[in-house]
């Protein structure tokens, strides 16, 4: 059976004979993480610190530089029996002090060069600074006697009467913007626009300044109540995608011995931020649109909501969310040891490395670490990509030197540390064939899956229901809107009216020229008896009254304005015109054949040209729909009509990006429908047996089928085409 941490170890005697000991400027603290004791020592030359359990932390303590590391070591094995270090752990444990400038000790020349790869860890900062460009640090000063000064007057805040204001403060921030939703989301569109930079800018730097006082603060206030910990030395900018914010190192709260405290460090930042959001939301509630203050308070909002909520709070960025969780979950350097975490699960049950130590101290840790590795590497990939995208589209050479940089540093150097591993590693000196052999399955399959195996190809595109057969109903004479059919209603030509519309001087004159006909059928009836050469008059006359009242009948009755054709009554806007006055003309409503609906999908020039060159297949397969809201019923038709890209003019405007479409709009255009690209349209019937599910003006999402290729060769045109519409090459 192999042994999982061998005792001895045959680099040992290049230590057994030295004495070393801890340097005399480093301090210890003891912490509790998962109801085991850890030891924490800090270097305060450079604010650094190392983590060690107790049998770690009982076997440095008894070097004293006296005692040889041989000495040290046996006197572990004496106290500490199984539990004492191992000789490897014991020189891994050596070279990290060392290397970390916490071990004062001479070392002989083949000692040094076994540390080598510990020394290494200098290199790496230094090249990580360099190829880390978007966050770039630059320290200016030391805050510390700052914050010591002005803690007593802010240090309140991180009290529980200062959280119970805190809450306070949030819950009427949320009381003047809870009835204003609208006016908020409205405005987002306007954030980016060129006016508001300034303002934004501003925003961005002065609640950020607020946010790292915040953490400065609340790490004072506990460090001094604890009398360990709470020194913060140094306060810069760092230039986060190349945009000059504050930065402040509390670090020193690794320091504390209470995890909630730590939390309630990492936390400070958004804790006072989005009190100033609070504040400025009530600012914003009371002042009038278009002024500065109100412009500024907005801004304060949207960079609270979405810097803080989505990257300060968001645990699988290296922010405060990352130090939150980690306290939380109490896994120290959570980060580190999830992928370690994942290459011991290669190594131990693929490559099958016996002696492969886990990073997971307890078996709760494992899903954790595992979970935390793959959703942070996946996340922490995509966030880049965006990053270099918006880099490229601002400084397209300097973008495309990132790209190359980071394709060397996520995929060259790790295949070559790789390949090196599996070549050169002592570890897999027994299962090396089985790892290259694992290995080059893997690859094979990776290969064969994404450039060989066909896999079904689909685009999707938006679109809208419409009726092939669409009636407009308009008013047909002036009136009032006395009464009308609820919008949805089934109508036809001879059921109930559309809408009955009242005009009494209409109605008034009609019973007048009624009366006046009645007159004139009497002068008649006498002329015929008595006055024979009236009777030719009084008839003409009576024949101009009847063409009167027939005209003026006409118009009474089309103030009732009936359904032109069978169908569904769509007038969603007709409850608002509830006494409302109507010309002749006025567009009231529609009605719209049930029977016989279209749907109308619209597709840029990502979608369209593909669509356009696969017309002839597409026509010959079904087309799944779904209807938005309604994700559960799917639909199936057939694409009657293909129209080329030849509009830039939408049907409607709800196909528009401002209104949660997929087209880009002209942000000029006060109708919205305006494109900034010309559009593919294409016409789908759906199947017999489902038109009557389908009402007209409902949004839904259709799924073309494109035929079968690799994945390479799709995700290589997904590529080419975002490049080409992004960088217009």
């Amino acid at each position: 059976m192999a042994i999982e941490r061998p005792t001895f170890s045959e680099s040992w005697y290049r230590v057994a004979a030295q004495k070393p000991r801890l340097r005399s400027t480093v301090q210890s603290y003891r912490q509790q993480y998962r109801g085991q004791l850890w030891h924490v020592l800090r270097d305060p030359s450079n604010n650094q610190f190392f983590r060690l359990n107790d049998a770690a932390y009982h076997f440095i303590g008894l070097l004293d530089g006296r005692r040889t590391v041989e000495e040290v070591w046996n006197a572990c094995n004496e106290d500490l029996g199984d539990q004492s270090p191992t000789q490897n752990e014991a020189i891994q444990l050596l070279g990290q002090l060392y290397t970390s400038n916490l071990l004062r000790g001479e070392m002989p020349s083949d000692a040094e060069g076994m540390f080598e790869r510990y020394r290494k860890r200098v290199t790496r900062e230094v090249r990580g600074y360099m190829m880390n460009l978007l966050f770039i640090r630059i320290p200016l000063f030391d805050p510390d006697h700052v914050l010591t000064r002005w803690v007593k007057v802010f240090g309140w805040m991180f009290s529980w009467f200062g959280f119970l204001l805190w809450a306070i403060l949030i819950g009427i921030g949320l009381f003047h913007v809870v009835g204003r939703a609208g006016e908020l989301v409205n405005q987002v569109n306007h954030v980016l626009a060129p006016e508001n930079l300034i303002f934004l800018y501003l925003s961005f730097g002065g609640i950020k300044a607020i946010h790292e006082f915040g953490h400065g603060f609340a790490c004072k206030k506990y460090g001094l109540r604890n009398g360990s910990g709470g020194e913060v030395h140094t306060m810069g900018i760092m230039f986060l995608v190349f945009m000059p914010v504050p930065y402040v190192d509390a670090s020193s709260a690794w320091a504390l011995r209470s995890k909630w405290q730590r939390i309630a460090i990492s936390a400070g930042g958004m804790y006072v931020e989005l009190a100033v959001a609070a504040v400025a939301a009530i600012v914003w509630s009371n002042t009038g649109e278009g002024t500065a203050v109100h412009t500024i308070c907005y801004n304060l909002m949207f960079i609270a909501s979405v810097s803080s909520l989505l990257f300060n709070g968001n645990p699988l960025l290296r922010f405060d969310g990352y130090y939150i969780l980690s306290d939380l979950l109490e896994i120290p350097n959570l980060s580190q040891r999830s992928k370690d975490y994942l290459y011991y699960f290669v190594r131990r049950y693929v490559y099958g490395v016996t002696r492969a130590r886990t990073t997971a101290n307890r078996a709760g840790e494992k899903r954790w670490l595992a979970a935390y590795g793959i959703t942070s590497s996946i996340y922490r990939v995509f966030i880049s990509v965006r990053i270099l995208m918006f880099v490229a589209d601002k400084l397209f050479f300097v973008g495309a030197a990132m790209a190359i940089l980071a394709i060397v540093t996520w995929v060259v150097t790790p295949l070559g540390k790789w390949v090196k591993y599996l070549s050169t590693s002592a570890e897999l000196s027994r299962v090396r064939p089985r790892a290259i052999l694992a290995t080059a399955i893997f690859f094979a399959a990776v290969i064969l899956g994404v450039g060989a195996i066909p896999v079904a190809e689909y685009v999707r595109a938006s679109g809208f229901v419409e009726p092939e057969e669409l009636a407009n109903v308009h008013a047909g004479a002036p009136g009032f809107v006395e009464g009308y059919l609820v919008s949805g209603s089934e109508v036809d030509p001879e059921g109930k009216p559309l809408v009955s519309t009242g005009n009494i001087d209409l109605e008034t004159e009609l019973q007048v020229q009624n009366l006046e006909h009645v007159v004139l059928q009497r002068q008649l009836s006498m002329a015929r008896t008595s006055r024979y050469y009236e009777v030719q008059v009084i008839e003409s006359q009576l024949d101009a009254s009847q063409e009167a009242i027939d005209e003026l009948q006409r118009r009474v009755d089309r103030l009732t304005v009936v359904a032109p054709i069978h169908g569904v009554w769509v007038a969603p806007d007709i409850d608002r015109m509830a006494g409302a006055f109507v010309r002749p003309g006025d567009l009231i409503g529609r009605v719209a054949r049930r029977d016989s609906p279209i749907i109308r999908i619209l597709a840029d020039q990502r979608v369209g040209p593909r669509l356009w060159d696969a017309r002839t297949l597409i026509e010959s397969a079904d087309v799944e729909i779904r209807v938005r809201g309604q994700a559960a019923k799917l639909f199936t038709g057939t694409v009657t009509n293909f129209v080329p890209a030849g509009s830039n003019r939408l049907p409607t405007a709800s196909m528009g990006y401002f209104a949660g479409g997929a087209l880009a709009v002209d942000p000029s255009d006060p109708e919205g429908t305006q494109t900034l690209e010309h559009f593919f349209e294409f016409w789908i019937e759906p199947e017999e047996g489902q038109r009557a599910l389908l009402l007209p003006g409902q949004r839904v999402e259709a799924r073309f089928y494109l035929g079968h290729r690799p994945l390479v060769f799709q995700w290589w045109q997904a590529i080419r085409q975002l490049v080409q519409r992004r960088f217009g090459v």
